[in-house]
């Protein structure tokens, strides 16, 4: 096995996590068609996506004609339909592995709408597998892919072993994330925490993220001084890997105010897999397919997306009995892994992988 990254994925905005063009990662090999390193020149950037079209195809057809299976995880149009000539030619199968609902993200422009019915209508059935997050996304693909193409759901996973339980506890409010308010409800996390702090002062928010490549950096730096919460909130930038672990592991409580959206759903925040790991109180929404795994003051603290207010009584809650939320921190790092451990996962996607190498 090997994975095979067609475009640049550092951006150049932010500190770079890579430079290497291969390599491996705990025990998997890696290679990159480009440069990591995305250009700060637009027409660069052009060039490079464009030529590693072609960089990633002529690889794969030189060096992979005994691959059994080619598994994509967000690719464009061009390069599936290229994978699918691939597949066609060497007599591989082609699964495409996908955990959002497609153009979720995109503007809903005449051109995107027109894209979109295509896709559905003849791109998804393309595909001999598909890998899906949740029970929404697998009944979406079920409507829309081909009758022969064969469904599997894997939840959120996480590795619990990098998250060793400690009795530490910082006092913060941690969220980690793309301070996004699309995606994660970042400004009703700001409402709440500014209605909470009022009477819970000293108890830190703490936003683990890169804001210069948030879309809603300007709103969140306004807020915040608007606010007056400059000597309350953190915005810590980017922090290795490690770091986040371990101010995660030494949080009070970890957070996400998943707003209710067509992107919520059909995902589950993988996130909130690695929240539980922690063995802390995770305080999460109601949205999408939260619910299907999680339940309220057992294994987590759940509340109505949306509602700010909702949540700022959740935070109340949790601090006023602290030794209770202790107790579900512990269940919920049971149920991360019972169900999300990604060791537990790999037989399904190996019995899925055997199954699908049998199907004409």
């Amino acid at each position: 096995m090997e994975i095979v990254i067609p475009r640049a994925t550092e951006n150049h905005r932010s500190t770079p996590l890579n430079f290497e063009t291969q390599g491996e990662y705990e025990g998997i090999p890696f290679r990159y068609s480009v440069n990591p390193v995305r250009s700060n020149s637009f027409i660069k950037r052009r060039w490079t996506d464009f030529t590693a079209y072609f960089k990633t195809i002529k690889y794969l057809i030189k060096t992979k004609r005994d691959s059994d299976i080619v598994m994509a995880m967000g690719i464009n149009l061009d390069t599936m339909i290229a994978c699918k000539i691939f597949c066609m030619l060497f007599n591989c199968k082609f699964v495409w592995e996908k955990n959002e609902l497609p153009f979720v993200f995109t503007e809903k422009n005449a051109a995107v709408k027109i894209y979109h019915i295509i896709f559905e209508k003849y791109v998804l059935k393309i595909f001999d597998g598909i890998i899906s997050i949740s029970d929404s996304l697998h009944s979406y693909f079920k409507d829309k892919a081909g009758d022969k193409t064969m469904l599997l759901i894997i939840p959120i996973l996480t590795d619990t072993s990098v998250f060793v339980p400690t009795r530490n506890n910082s006092g913060e409010i941690v969220y980690a994330g793309r301070l996004n308010q699309f995606k994660d409800g970042i400004f009703d996390l700001l409402n709440a925490y500014q209605m909470f702090s009022k009477n819970n002062p000293g108890r830190k928010l703490v936003l683990m993220g890169d804001i210069n490549l948030s879309s809603n950096k300007d709103e969140i730096n306004k807020y915040i001084e608007a606010n007056g919460l400059q000597d309350k909130i953190e915005i810590t930038g980017y922090v290795s890997r490690e770091a986040m672990i371990e101010r995660m592991n030494n949080a009070a409580v970890l957070v996400l105010a998943k707003p209710s959206n067509l992107q919520a759903e059909h995902c589950v925040p993988t996130k909130i897999a690695e929240y539980l790991s922690t063995g802390k109180p995770v305080l999460t929404t109601y949205s999408g397919s939260i619910p299907q795994f999680l339940t309220n003051e057992k294994d987590s603290y759940l509340t109505e997306p949306d509602n700010p207010v909702k949540l700022a009584e959740a935070l109340d809650n949790i601090f006023n009995d602290y030794h209770k939320a202790e107790i579900v921190g512990i269940k919920g790092r049971q149920l991360a892994q019972d169900q999300f451990e990604y060791t537990r996962q790999g037989d399904k996607v190996l019995l899925f992988f055997s199954d699908l190498l049998q199907t004409a």
